[in-house]
């Protein structure tokens, strides 16, 4: 994301998709079925289109630095972006913490898959904390700080707090 001069307009971070890889895996067969099935009758583009959401729904971020506002979106079908636009200065402080998410499949034979990601996530605060958008998703601490103090300078954001969690 890191814009290096001031005329990059949008910055747009994917940060995770909608669904775990096995539901992703099971929406591409979806998809497929569905476009054989379509081959026969009309009616299996209800499948391509529910293997197309599966597979290629995700949520992500946008920053504008021009009107300095921020958006946190889904996107569907990885092409229609919804979400609402704020401006930057409703938020008051950086939060850079680590993330673990896992995602468990049971099979028919009750042998469990689970897939583990762990990173680093640095996102905007509000005063109150009760409104968090992650601006994008990092290897390690050092990127995320690096990030953020390239964001205070290309928002021109001045007196924002930073808070940690333990990592």
């Amino acid at each position: 994301m890191q814009p290096n001069n001031t005329e990059l307009l949008l910055s747009d971070n994917k940060i995770d998709n909608f669904m775990g890889s096995t539901a992703r895996a099971a929406g591409y067969s979806l998809i497929i079925f569905g476009l054989i099935g379509t081959y026969f009758k009309w009616t299996g583009l209800i499948l391509v289109i529910a293997g197309a959401f599966m597979s290629f729904t995700y949520e992500g971020t946008r920053i504008d630095f021009i009107k300095r506002r921020i958006k946190s979106y889904t996107a569907l079908f990885g092409i229609m972006k919804y979400g609402k636009w704020l401006p930057v200065d409703s938020f008051t402080s950086f939060n850079i913490y680590r993330s673990r998410r896992s995602y468990t499949t049971y099979s028919r034979a009750n042998m469990t898959l689970t897939e583990k990601n762990d990173d680093i996530r640095l996102a905007f605060l509000n005063k109150d904390k009760s409104r968090k958008i992650v601006i994008n998703k990092y290897k390690s601490f050092s990127k995320a700080r690096d990030e953020m103090t390239q964001l205070i300078k290309d928002l021109h954001l001045s007196g924002l707090n930073e808070s940690h969690e333990k990592i």
